[in-house]
């Protein structure tokens, strides 16, 4: 059995080595990316905390009194009742609206859109069930919504 596995390998590894490489292997390609099932995103989300790291680290999530929603809805649609994801104030517009895609755990915001960029924000959510939507920001940037409703 030995010569056969080694045979396989095409190496002089020995079988330990082969098993070894094999189960790095087999738990690597079983790792997927999470989506979210879309059932637990339908709803509307209100604004908790949020995350600015100021440069060196130290940033985490602190409370913020915004009354900033966000309400998923079944079609894939999204509305954001003021602000929009690619500004860094969350009360420059009235509102928008934008997209989501469960499987790539993404938020769209079309009105920021041009020709060449369709911006496109990761979201997840976490253990507690807090839906965390991270910004294109070079700090670690993040805003942080807890469930007020379902759809």
């Amino acid at each position: 059995m030995k010569k056969y596995l080694l045979f396989i390998a095409g190496s002089t590894a020995t079988a330990s080595s082969l098993f070894l490489i094999l189960g790095i292997m087999a738990i690597v390609s079983s790792c997927e990316e999470d989506s979210v099932d879309p059932s637990e995103l339908l709803g509307t989300w209100k604004l908790s905390e949020v995350l600015a790291d100021p440069g060196d680290g130290s940033g985490i999530f602190q409370p913020t009194k915004e009354n900033y929603k966000i309400t998923f809805l079944p079609d894939g649609k999204l509305w954001m009742d003021q602000g929009l994801f690619c500004t860094a104030s969350l009360k420059l517009f009235t509102g928008s609206n934008g997209s989501y895609d469960t499987a790539k755990s993404v938020i769209v915001s079309h009105e920021c859109a041009t020709d060449e960029f369709t911006p496109e924000y990761d979201y997840e959510l976490n253990a507690a069930n807090e839906l965390i939507v991270h910004l294109p920001c070079i700090e670690p940037c993040a805003n942080k919504f807890i469930k007020i409703a379902d759809e």
